[in-house]
């Protein structure tokens, strides 16, 4: 079942429902707004977890409703700023009914860096069209989009983008192709990321994130779940192959998140999709050798993570840690070769001669390697499958973190968000990527990097409203960069120069 399918499957079958008003989500690729959200939920404004992407309209306006008059008073400038920028999106989209068109034009080098969470081009020319719906009942958007020379799936009309949804009670369903991040990374989700494509699925997700209501279970404070059934397509080596994910997210404290998830690779020609798979995948009973499970029912390729974002957990200083962590498979009933990242986050306000605005800043390492701490990792594990041999991955992209496995990488970045809605973003990157990879066996699957390759890399992007007198024409982004890789299967070396160009017209502000 393609996209389309998915998208009019649910289209036909809806109903009566709670109001919508615009888009539900803000979906990732904003900058910007993360950057406002995280610093209205270390000020303690926004309560609801913030590291499932998309996040609901409805979460971020209950939770700013809420904040008490004391506590936005004690806001300093930026976090005001940020405060003020919010409630314009909220009450931008609350405005937005009937019918509302959109566009973008994009272009990149042909050559490009890793994709982060900041919405970037997937491909070298692109021009998407679409228009949205919003009623009293539900919410549909339809996009269409060309691509010249597409790479590496050959769909040059795609209708990525595309969805429809509606409230059942404090529950979003919907089905359509968008993106998502899970975790709080900002340069490599492990689990669920914006590097490939968004997977057409039907998906269930909770619309406001409250807390639980028993005294048993109201110590987890406010929380929220995403579950997506995703159809990866006849592209692979089995395929029609089916992703099945899952994530709750909870903020027991003010200062602490934590994200469950799962995800599992199932389904597809020749294979399983039964009740039975589904409950084996549910119970991790998904291991050759494993009571019945052989290499003709085996049910899926598992990946399970927990991550978590701890706020200043010494002292008061404005700063997080962030971490996350993947089990790859299970041994004795129990989570086991690991990779994982971790990263530490600090914000404050920038005042120069030359440039001025509030920042949030960031040093990350991730190793897609197994149990990458050991004197002998174990190498071909993350993202590959022996049954499901295209791995883990999507249109020939990583579903997890964009250097795909067996990998280092460490980034430094830093978006600055200016008064007037310009915003920066400047990130520094070393990766050794696909490590002892000789293009042989599961190594000829790496998505980025057939061979070992180690490389450097900086990039510097900016995006600023456009506007004609009164009219708001949207945004324009546009990114520089440079990269020196060198092969260390053939000791070559290569120097690239990249760029973007983009711009962005959609009312709602969706990315």
């Amino acid at each position: 079942m393609g996209c389309r399918q998915i998208f009019l499957t649910l289209l036909l079958g809806l109903s009566v429902s709670a109001p919508l008003s615009a888009d539900p989500w803000a979906p990732p690729g904003d900058l910007v707004l993360r950057h406002d959200v995280q610093r209205l939920a270390d000020a303690g404004v926004i309560q609801s977890p913030v590291t499932t992407w998309p996040i609901t309209w409805a979460t971020l306006d209950y939770d700013v409703s809420s904040a008490s008059p004391a506590l936005v008073a004690s806001l300093s400038e930026s976090e005001s700023m940020a405060l003020a920028r919010i409630r314009d999106r909220i009450q931008r989209n609350k405005g937005l009914t009937g019918l509302q068109p959109s566009a973008e034009v994009s272009a990149r080098t042909d050559d490009f860096w890793l994709r982060t969470f900041e919405d970037t081009p997937r491909e070298e020319s692109e021009l998407r069209v679409g228009a949205s719906w919003q009623g009293g009942r539900f919410a549909v958007r339809l996009q269409g989009s060309y691509v010249d020379q597409p790479d590496p799936d050959d769909q040059e009309w795609r209708m990525d983008g595309s969805y429809a949804a509606m409230v059942l009670g404090n529950h979003i369903l919907s089905a359509g192709a968008i993106d998502r991040w899970w975790g709080p990374s900002w340069d490599n989700s492990l689990i669920y990321s914006s590097v490939p494509r968004p997977i057409g699925a039907f998906a269930l997700e909770r619309n406001v994130a409250k807390e639980f209501e028993t005294k048993w279970l109201s110590w987890i404070g406010p929380w929220t779940y995403s579950l997506t059934w995703g159809f990866l397509g006849h592209d692979r080596e089995v395929e029609n192959a089916r992703q099945l994910a899952f994530r709750v997210a909870f903020r027991p404290f003010q200062s602490l998140e934590i994200g469950l998830s799962r995800a599992a690779i199932w389904c597809g020609s020749g294979r399983p999709c039964d009740a039975d798979a589904v409950w084996d995948i549910i119970i991790a009973k998904d291991n050759t050798g494993e009571g019945d499970v052989t290499p003709g029912n085996d049910p899926s390729n598992q990946l399970a993570a927990i991550d978590g974002r701890w706020t200043s957990p010494i002292g008061d200083g404005p700063w997080a840690l962030y971490t996350q962590w993947v089990a790859n498979d299970e041994t004795n009933n129990m989570p086991s070769q690991w990779f994982g990242q971790a990263g530490v986050e600090w914000w404050g306000d920038l005042n120069t001669r030359w440039i001025s605005g509030a920042y949030t800043a960031h040093v990350e390492a991730t190793s897609t390697l197994a149990e990458f701490w050991e004197s002998e990792p174990a190498y071909d594990l993350a993202y590959n499958h022996g049954t499901y041999r295209s791995g883990y991955r999507y249109t020939g992209r990583s579903i997890g973190a964009a250097a795909d496995g067996d990998s280092y990488v460490v980034s430094a970045g830093l978006t600055l968000v200016q008064d007037d809605d310009r915003s920066w973003n400047a990130l520094v990157r070393w990766s050794d990527l696909n490590k002892k990879g000789d293009g042989l066996g599961p190594d000829a699957v790496h998505s980025v990097a057939p061979e070992e390759e180690k490389t450097w890399a900086m990039q510097l992007s900016h995006r600023r409203p456009i506007s004609y007198g009164e009219w708001d024409l949207g945004y324009v982004s546009l990114g520089v960069g440079y990269q020196h890789s060198e092969n260390e299967i053939t000791g070559g070396n290569e120097d690239d120069f990249h760029g973007f160009l983009q711009w962005t017209w959609d009312p709602q502000g969706a990315w």
